[in-house]
């Protein structure tokens, strides 16, 4: 197919072929629809065709089902050249059969055209080095993470999203490598230049627009490998520590037949583990040596276009400016500039010399004048404290509200508790908080400690219900007949 004088032809004919009817769409095609592909890559470039023909305008093909190919007539075109068209389409046809890029396949009545999967794998790889795309390389990278934190959450269902992490990772270290092989081929590309328009021609065509703008950008952006690195790297680390999970990864190899036996998948296992941590525990070497290539491009292009008007030029504009100078020496007379020329200046003068600070004051003893009390403002503070102190439940205030309640040597349910105030009401809260949390009966809260030898407290099923809150009882046993005296009688 690409040994004849037609190979152009032939490969734009393959790749239109795939790229329109088996690529990305589940198409059964007829021979019909697939001559009428390759027609319409030779009416789009006729000249490909080897034979010393004039560029004519052709007519556009109609498709049908079957293997009927008919013409659609349009005024003010060569019929001639359309048929030799149709022959030349049939004639490629033929040979993509010939050599086995196609196959026809019969269903029943229906015959199809197939592509095989070697070819489609081949047409698939002319058609990536075509279109030259820049690859999603932090995309890539996402991925590669994702898969090793599914495998490292559930080994065994997502075993086989390892190996693809480690074909994935493999094709990051060559994209990155690609890049650094396309700057060191522009650099020689450069280097070899014999003009300057063929030096500027390299770098905006090849660094500019093929490199810098494409695969560095791909590279420098917000999803920048370096964000994943650290993340892949541990995730790597915790799997290899695992052994239950590196046997569950290596039994679904084993499994899914990527290996022969037990072992060969246990050491496809760590050989994959192996591939990923190399690459990414190198990945700053590369970026390290793009890097510097892409700088020192950078600076030979500042170079080339600070001194490209200096190398042929310099000598003829400074000739007159020269012969000037010589003959004003000569004549032996003061020199007059005119112009904004600045005069002279001394570096070291006492008027250049740093002027000191103004002295500071002395420093003297005075009275400080501290503002007057504002006793609205002293009211505010005291109200606070109250408040502070009401919120704070102490075990004095607990046992003041018990033995307001329970009589002594008595006994009293919540229920009959009357609440009163606000007061009352947080006593009685902390009394039941004491109860819920279990800490009525160990005796280490310091309200137990307070409580302990004077009150039995004991969890009831009887149910409180008042204005105030709705929860479970509980009882009081009072063992005394003591009264807790306030802090200032106390003293």
């Amino acid at each position: 197919m690409f040994s004849g004088g037609n190979r152009a032809l032939y490969e734009r004919a393959i790749l239109a072929v795939y790229d329109g009817l088996y690529r990305s769409e589940l198409l059964y095609p007829t021979e019909a629809e697939v001559v009428g592909v390759i027609y319409d890559c030779i009416a789009r470039e006729p000249s490909l065709w080897t034979e010393d023909e004039a560029a004519v305008d052709l007519d556009r093909l109609i498709t049908r089902s079957g293997r009927r190919v008919r013409r659609r007539r349009s005024v003010g075109v060569d019929d001639q050249a359309t048929g030799s068209a149709i022959s030349r389409s049939r004639h490629i046809y033929n040979r993509m059969l010939q050599t086995g890029w196609l196959e026809e396949t019969s269903y029943g009545l229906k015959i199809t055209v197939e592509m095989a999967a070697g070819p489609m794998r081949l047409a698939e790889f002319l058609c990536t080095l075509k279109e030259g795309g820049a690859e999603q390389l932090g995309g890539l990278v996402v991925e590669v993470r994702n898969a090793i934190r599914a495998v490292r959450e559930k080994p065994a269902e997502n075993a086989l999203g390892l190996n693809k992490a480690a074909q994935d990772s493999a094709r990051f270290g060559r994209y990155l490598r690609s890049v650094l092989s396309a700057l060191r081929e522009i650099d020689r590309q450069v280097l070899s230049s014999e003009t300057l328009a063929d030096r500027l021609r390299h770098y905006f065509e090849d660094f500019v627009e093929k490199v810098l703008l494409r695969d560095y950008t791909s590279i420098a952006t917000t999803s920048h490998p370096y964000r994943h690195r650290r993340a892949i790297l541990a995730s790597l680390d915790e799997l290899e520590d695992s052994e239950i999970d590196l046997a569950a990864v290596a039994d679904a190899y084993f499994e899914a037949r990527l290996v022969p036996n037990g072992k060969a998948a246990r050491d496809l296992v760590h050989e994959d583990l192996f591939r990923i941590r190399r690459v990414f525990e190198r990945i700053e070497e590369s970026f390290e040596a793009i890097q510097q290539h892409r700088a020192r491009l950078e600076t030979r292009l500042r170079n080339i276009v600070r001194y490209a008007g200096r190398r042929t030029s310099f000598l003829q504009r400074s000739e007159q400016v020269i012969h000037a100078l010589d003959e004003a020496l000569s004549a032996d007379a003061a020199l007059v500039i005119d112009g904004m020329i600045e005069a002279k200046a001394s570096v070291l003068a006492p008027d250049l010399m740093a002027k000191p600070r103004g002295s500071r004051p002395a420093i003297a003893d005075a009275d400080l004048d501290l503002p007057p009390n504002d006793p609205i403002r002293e009211f505010r503070r005291q109200l606070e404290r109250d408040y502070l102190d009401r919120l704070t439940i102490s075990p004095t205030k607990v046992s003041r509200f018990l033995e307001r309640k329970v009589p002594p040597f008595g006994e009293t349910s919540a229920a009959n508790m009357q609440i009163d105030t606000v007061d009352d009401f947080l006593a009685f809260e902390a009394v039941r908080v004491l109860l819920a949390g279990g800490l009525g009966n160990d005796g280490k809260s310091r309200l137990a400690k307070a409580l302990e030898g004077r009150f039995v407290l004991e969890v009831s099923e009887e149910q409180v219900s008042n204005d105030w809150l709705d929860c479970t009882g509980f009882r009081v046993k009072r063992l005394d007949d003591t009264i807790t005296l306030e802090a200032g009688h106390a003293r």
